[in-house]
């Protein structure tokens, strides 16, 4: 889900996976090779599309519940107007109306898309769905506190020129620091150490800004990632591993693993209601 890094740095997420739907509607097409928006190319699948029930959405598409939209449809399935069917889309276009990709659709004939109309707020539902997939896609969970923010003694902004960086520096430079997080219990992964390093942009570089920014006194639920070189070395030879598995030296010189906050997800304040709580079968966790 990230880039591979630079150096020994983590770059912004990017999925290499199939691209998944984050508006997921019923809907009744109304025409065919027409749009509700001038900018929109015309072809073959393009299609204006009544919204008749939203499932799933993100708050930018929530509104559009009764109204019609453009649809680019996906495959070569064969669409009538008229015909009542399940959309699997993504943003596309915005202006005076809007505008989605659609990954596939179903019709609604099918009992698996009858059966996914059900439910109530289509903004908590992909909320949910979100926050499910984020916590599998976890490497370890855990709940803590940050009791330290310091620099990275592998970084080019190390202390070795004053805290200056030695190498060129560019509007995106993410500032690197790292967050000592210490560990009141394991969630979900294997960590026997008490305390676990969290490397995060200080920066606030619009590259940067959906990245979780500690300070120490924070409190909370943390769902950590490995860096795309710390997995891979898990695949390689064992004399290789302590290069490639992205770790850092402290100040006596040992080296310590780190791990990734990737997005604004990846940490909930303990008083934060929903989130990652639902998911844990219960409202709250008892800190020890």
């Amino acid at each position: 889900m990230t880039k591979a890094e630079r150096g020994s740095m983590p770059s912004p997420r990017q999925s290499k996976e199939p691209q998944q739907p984050t508006f997921v509607f019923k809907g009744t097409v109304k025409k065919l090779k027409s749009a509700t928006m001038e900018d929109v190319p015309l072809n073959d699948r393009t299609a204006i599309v009544m919204v008749d029930q939203i499932v799933e959405a993100p708050p930018d598409l929530a509104g559009y519940g009764g109204q019609e939209i453009t649809v680019q449809l996906s495959g070569r399935q064969k669409v009538r107007v008229g015909q009542q069917m399940l959309f699997h889309a993504t943003g596309w276009m915005f202006g005076d109306s809007v505008a989605v990709r659609s990954l596939r659709q179903e019709p609604l004939k099918n009992r698996q898309a009858k059966s996914a109309i059900a439910g109530d707020n289509a903004v908590e539902r992909r909320g949910q769905k979100q926050q499910s997939s984020h916590f599998e896609d976890a490497d370890l969970v855990v709940s803590g506190m940050v009791v330290a923010v310091r620099l990275p003694d592998d970084s080019t902004a190390g202390r070795k020129h004053g805290g200056r960086p030695t190498g060129p520096i560019t509007e995106h430079d993410p500032k690197w620091r790292e967050a000592i997080i210490q560990v009141d219990k394991v969630i979900k992964g294997a960590h026997q150490v008490k305390q676990v390093v969290v490397r995060f942009p200080a920066s606030s570089d619009v590259m940067w800004h959906e990245v979780p920014k500690f300070e120490a006194g924070q409190q909370g639920y943390f769902i950590l990632h490995k860096s795309e070189s710390r997995k891979a070395s898990t695949k390689g030879p064992t004399k290789q591993r302590g290069k490639a598995r992205g770790v850092g030296a402290d100040k006596a010189g040992k080296t310590s693993e780190y791990y990734l906050a990737r997005d604004s997800a990846d940490f909930q304040p303990y008083d934060e209601p929903g989130g990652i709580r639902p998911l844990l079968g219960t409202e709250s966790i008892k800190r020890k």
